[in-house]
């Protein structure tokens, strides 16, 4: 382990004040599950300062503001997991964070490092695209807000600048008669990052037809997003079997379109029928 500068600050004006005074020398400690793994298989980190933000409970929070849902970036995966309101707001992301490694890892790791540390395989990221999201992040004299295809520029690489800090996460809580699904693909149950996984929003009227549509997978494309050609397919008709189905397949045609690998001929049928699933999940079917 290399040695380092290491702060705490009381505040988050204090946490700005550091991030600017020191810019791109520091890096900033959330849960911990990501930065300290990092720096003990990459010896070659260089490191002077990280700023601790693990005492500043104003970042840990989760409230309803009218129709509005917000979350403080230190709020754990567990808290997330468990949240009454979450739950009944937005079930999807509930369900991804539950799904994160390990009672220990979810009690430590946070949503805000999930999303800034901005792994391909981060299980709350499409939940939190098809929700909608928006991102606030502040540096010491102002702030901006980001989607999360905008924040989230590729793998491990965000828009974050040197000074900034990742502050709130917010999004517009689903309509009461909206359906979710979410699924993953990994090698275990548990304590195994997700091969693929997928989110789903569907708003359906008294009729049954799809009135409004919102697929995310993960592991897919290189940065967040919706697969608008699978949203397409649903919108304005009356979901069958075979509607699923073609929908479904949208999403592993753009799979292939981002580049065939070796990983390809067995991750485009499966991210097609993961698909699948959470659609009929959101439908409320039996896809088993």
């Amino acid at each position: 382990m290399q040695e380092f500068d290491l702060h705490r600050p009381k505040t988050v004006a204090e946490a700005l004040d550091l991030l600017a005074e020191f810019g791109a020398e520091a890096r900033v400690l959330a849960g911990g599950t990501d930065l300290m793994l990092a720096l003990r298989a990459r010896p070659g980190l260089k490191l002077k300062t990280i700023v601790d933000l693990s005492g500043l409970v104003e970042l840990s929070f989760i409230r309803e503001e009218g129709d509005l849902v917000k979350l403080g970036p230190l709020t754990t995966m567990a808290r997330v997991a468990q949240s009454p309101l979450i739950a009944s707001r937005a079930g999807l992301l509930a369900a991804a964070a539950a799904a994160v490694g390990s009672p220990q890892i979810r009690n430590r790791g946070t949503i805000g490092g999930n999303v800034a540390n901005a792994a391909v395989c981060a299980d709350t990221v499409p939940p939190l695209v098809a929700l909608e999201a928006q991102v606030k992040l502040e540096r010491r004299g102002g702030e901006r807000w980001l989607s999360l295809p905008d924040f989230i520029t590729g793998p491990n690489r965000t828009v974050l600048e040197p000074g900034e800090l990742l502050t709130e996460i917010a999004f517009t809580r689903l309509p009461a008669k909206a359906g979710w699904g979410f699924m993953r693909l990994a090698r275990r149950q548990a304590m195994a990052i997700a091969r693929l996984n997928v989110a789903v929003v569907l708003d359906r009227d008294g009729e049954g037809v799809v009135t409004a549509a919102r697929i995310s997978p993960g592991a897919v494309l290189a940065r967040p997003g919706r697969i608008a050609a699978a949203e397409e397919v649903l919108l304005g008709r009356r979901p069958d079997p075979a509607l699923i189905s073609r929908a479904a397949a949208q999403v592993g045609d753009a799979l292939a379109a981002a580049g065939r690998r070796w990983s390809t001929p067995y991750k485009e049928p499966a991210i097609t029928a993961l698909t699948e699933r959470a659609i009929k999940q959101a439908l409320e079917v039996d896809w088993r």
